[in-house]
């Protein structure tokens, strides 16, 4: 029994006088017990996040089964990926009518039914990869004309017929990777005249003939990606008059040799074509010789890939199919030595990053007189730069040597000798060198020289970029440079671009008469990282087209007003370092069309900074990343974003009103006491 019965002496059977009480808590509580979750299922409903106001919206993984009635129907763009959708129906997205890009990635979907888009009529992507999809009806895009990009990676899909292609007239991209699917056929009667790429990569596709592939035949600039597949055979004549803008055969023909695959494209025209391997495929250990590549000459393309496939330089023969190439890649190709081609060669740009030179003269042939690029990147040998290795590029105007480990005694005069049209060059995180002086002088045409993590080693009486008056940007980033050096610099008339970025300065200071006072041409300077203090006011009055400067991440507390003075419509980055006073004179010169950062610099929100804050609320617009933009003083505010802050300074009424009444109560006082003690006195005569 809940509750004890009492019996009076007139037979009467009574509850205790809180009976009432108990049965209405009782009965309120079972309310809320069942009723809560009704009640309460607007607050509990996950919230998805909006990353622009009324346009897009993000709801991925909250474990939704519908579309919330919070997402408005002006919703653009909408990632609902990693929730539980089942099925699609046609209402499922109907009110969302101005919807262009949906991502369902992995939502449990198994059916897809009629007009499951028919209201949406601007929706141009669909994602729907990871999804068990057992069936879609013929009908479901209809009405979604607007539709271009189509993706069905991994849904198990196993052959064409099974997407409802008809009614996909505007298609330009299908994504088919990584499913089942055995045959590059499409089904009859279908019209994809926008078509421009078939994602087939990672398929069980063995073999290609004439009549799955003639389709295709009939997209002109269609990018083909295959790559993946096992495919050991390809029917003569199956591509022959097809004209592709790319096609991707990369780790195809596991089991055989890679001429029977070449075999099969006769009369293909391609701009790119892709017949190289995967690093960690197992199996494929046909070296590739000269024979191996003869059905490239009957093949047009500009640009051939082999990475990752075992490319031979030992045979007597020459490559001689590969002279009609512009670029070929040989990334990863265990070269030691670079192939010979005929004299004929039009080879224009050359690939040969990740492989075992160790000479740079091993690279050097007369078989490339016309090369233009070339890069030799990430070697895997110690590479001996030598003197006048690559005289045998007399054209070469792009040269990346990026990430090497070099034997040499002094860069760079002799090793880039000969090279009088170079006008990029890119030596980053390379060894410890000493510069020559000057480094380039036969390298006049230089616009663009990369540095950074290149241990710069200069005396303090060397020019070593003195004749380089055509060089537009120069990164130094982290190259250790001595900032001291004031004449580094000399003779870059012309530069624009200068980062500096991760190179300290001597006490941290950046002093008026610096090595920025020779560059007059500058407008963008990066000094991020620089373990940067104090800068003196004349530091950057020299600089008259200065127009971005980066000063983000350093150890700054405070800037003179005039420290930019004379730069107009400057955009300004002081992020993350340690400034909480901003004087007004340092940012009242920009304009709207300029930027300043100052996030995450512990700002003062204080009455002493009113006229900065104040100046912030008006032109609000000019500053990046607000939402970090936060005081850090007083305590009150902290975390507080500035956009956020208001604050009266100065007297208020009320404060007045107090003085005034502590005034009125002193001077009553006063004259109290003036009175008691001349009494006193009068007293005492």
């Amino acid at each position: 029994m809940l509750q004890q019965l009492i019996v009076t002496s007139q037979g009467e059977v009574r509850l205790p006088h809180f009976s009432s009480l108990t049965m209405a808590f009782a009965v309120c509580f079972v309310f809320l017990l069942v009723y809560h979750p009704v009640l309460s299922k607007e607050s509990q409903e996950p919230t998805c996040l909006e990353i622009i106001v009324n346009k897009t919206y993000n709801c991925e993984g909250l474990g939704l089964q519908e579309v919330p009635d919070l997402l408005p129907n002006s919703t653009e763009t909408l990632d609902f990926s990693f929730n539980s959708l089942y099925a699609l129906y046609n209402s499922v997205f109907s009110r969302l009518e101005n919807l262009e890009y949906l991502d369902l990635s992995r939502c449990s979907i198994n059916w897809i039914y009629n007009e499951a888009f028919g209201s949406n009529a601007r929706l141009s992507t669909v994602i729907l990869a990871g999804n068990p999809i057992l069936y879609i009806a013929d009908t479901a895009f209809l009405g979604a004309t607007s539709l271009q990009h189509l993706f069905l990676q991994e849904t198990s899909v196993q052959d064409l017929s099974f997407i409802p292609l008809k009614s996909l007239k505007g298609l330009v991209t299908l994504h088919l990777g990584n499913n089942f699917i055995s045959s590059i056929k499409f089904p009859p009667n279908i019209t994809l005249d926008n078509l421009k790429l078939v994602n087939f990569a990672l398929n069980r596709i063995n073999s290609i003939s004439v009549e799955d592939a003639r389709f295709l035949k009939q997209i002109k600039n269609l990018t083909l990606i295959l790559k993946g597949n096992n495919i050991e055979y390809i029917e003569p004549n199956a591509f022959n008059s097809s004209d592709f803008h790319h096609l991707d055969l990369t780790g195809c023909a596991w089991n055989t040799d890679l001429s029977s695959l070449l075999s099969g494209l006769i009369g293909l025209t391609t701009d790119t074509l892709r017949i190289g391997s995967f690093l960690d495929l197992d199996g494929n250990n046909f070296d590739v010789f000269p024979k191996t590549l003869n059905g490239l000459c009957n093949i047009t393309v500009k640009e051939l890939s082999l990475q990752y496939r075992k490319v031979s330089t030992e045979a007597k023969e020459a490559y001689s199919c590969l002279s009609k190439i512009e670029k070929l890649d040989l990334t990863w190709t265990y070269l030691d030595s670079i192939p010979r081609l005929n004299q004929s060669s039009i080879l224009k740009e050359l690939i040969l990053n990740e492989n075992k030179f160790s000479s740079l003269c091993n690279v050097s042939s007369e078989s490339y007189p016309l090369v233009t690029h070339l890069h030799l990147v990430g070697n895997k040998e110690i590479l001996d730069m030598g003197a006048k290795c690559l005289e045998g590029f007399p054209k070469l105007t792009y040269l990346d040597l990026s990430h090497n480990d070099f034997h040499v005694v002094k860069c760079c005069r002799v090793q880039f000798s000969g090279l009088s049209s170079l006008s990029h060059l890119n030596l980053s995180y390379g060894p410890p060198l000493p510069l020559d002086n000057p480094a380039f002088p036969e390298n006049k045409k230089l616009q663009i020289l990369d540095l950074s993590h290149f241990h710069l080693l200069t005396d303090e009486s060397s020019r070593p970029f003195s004749n380089l008056a055509d060089l537009k940007t120069l990164n130094l980033s982290h190259s250790l440079v001595n900032m001291s050096h004031t004449q580094l610099l000399d003779g870059l008339t012309n530069l624009a671009f200068l980062n500096m970025k991760g190179n300290s300065f001597y006490y941290g200071t950046l002093k008026g008469e610096n090595l920025f006072s020779k560059v007059l041409q500058l407008e963008t300077l990066i000094l991020s990282n620089c373990n940067l203090q104090v800068i003196e006011k004349p530091a950057f009055q020299k600089l008259k087209k200065l127009k971005t400067i980066d000063l983000s991440h350093n150890k700054l507390t405070a800037l003179a007003p005039d420290t930019f003075s004379g730069l107009h419509e400057i955009s300004l980055n002081l992020a993350s370092n340690m400034i909480s006073t901003i004087p007004i004179g340092l940012v009242q010169n920009t304009s709207g069309g300029n930027t300043i950062n100052l996030s995450y610099n512990p700002i003062d929100c204080s009455c002493s900074n009113i006229e900065f804050l104040t100046w912030f609320k008006q032109h609000e617009k000019i500053f990046l990343d607000k939402s970090n933009t936060r005081c850090a003083s007083p305590r009150s505010l902290a975390g507080r974003e500035l956009t956020e802050v208001t604050l009266t300074c100065g007297f208020s009424p009320m404060y007045i009103i107090v003085i005034v009444i502590i005034a009125i109560v002193c001077i009553i006082l006063t004259i109290f006491i003036v009175q008691y003690f001349r009494r006193r006195i009068y007293a005492a005569i």
